[in-house]
């Protein structure tokens, strides 16, 4: 049985957002890999996208893949192509169905996303990232850094392809879904997580970092079958 702290875990973050939003993650567990979001290609599908990313990924070999929000979602749609040990679905969503009736209902509105002015709404959001704010108002700081940490062009992308998303990924390895109790954008009511984080928000992985480490902690001892020290 291989070790835990020697299986690869690959977590993707969220609508564009960066390595940051696993920070405690990253702390928790060492080998944990936070891919980059490469710049869509012209005429880019979700699924020619999630082509590349399984390409860039199989050098590390069976592996643990997951990933927040829309990064849990191609997470499930790499998982159809790398077949890996489990998948990990923190605050996101297995199929389209489980989207918000704001997403499902703003579809009409996709050819609107490229002219979203996403400097000068992370230049209005940066006072609510900022440390003061994450004192007061923590769920909408999360949300806030998530998203003045994203790449303009990946986010906007991004945003098309969850306005677009048709397909429910269908893989042949365990699910393990985390979901914030209190989450507006991908509200709990729509899905069915195996574990709650009462009061947790959708960026739970920098709000309730204790319980988001558990809970991988808890699916890799599941996969893996050996248990690790708590970090």
């Amino acid at each position: 049985m291989a070790s835990l702290e020697l299986t690869p875990l690959i977590l993707f973050s969220g609508l564009a957002a960066d390595a940051n939003v696993f920070v405690p993650q990253k702390i928790a567990f060492p080998q944990l890999v936070v891919p980059k979001w490469p710049t869509p290609e012209p005429g880019d599908t979700l699924d020619s996208y999630c082509d590349r990313l399984a390409d860039n990924l199989r050098p590390h070999g069976d592996a643990i893949i997951g990933g927040a929000s829309f990064g849990g979602i191609v997470a499930l749609h790499v998982a159809q192509r790398l077949n890996p040990l489990a998948v990990l679905l923190i605050g996101s969503v297995r199929s389209p169905a489980e989207l918000s009736r704001v997403a499902r209902f703003s579809r009409p509105l996709k050819p609107l996303t490229r002219l979203i002015p996403v400097r000068f709404l992370q230049l209005c959001c940066a006072p609510i990232a900022s440390k003061l704010a994450r004192r007061c108002v923590p769920h909408l700081c999360g949300l806030a850094r998530q998203f003045c940490g994203s790449n303009p062009t990946v986010f906007k992308w991004s945003l098309a392809r969850i306005l677009d998303w048709s397909s429910t990924p269908t893989v042949e390895c365990p699910v393990f879904h985390i979901h914030g109790g209190r989450d507006f954008v991908l509200p709990m009511r729509y899905t069915h997580p195996d574990t709650t984080v009462l009061g947790g928000g959708h960026v739970i992985s920098l709000t309730h970092p204790t319980e988001v480490n558990d809970f991988i902690r808890s699916a890799m001892t599941q996969t893996v079958g050996e248990p690790c020290e708590s970090g």
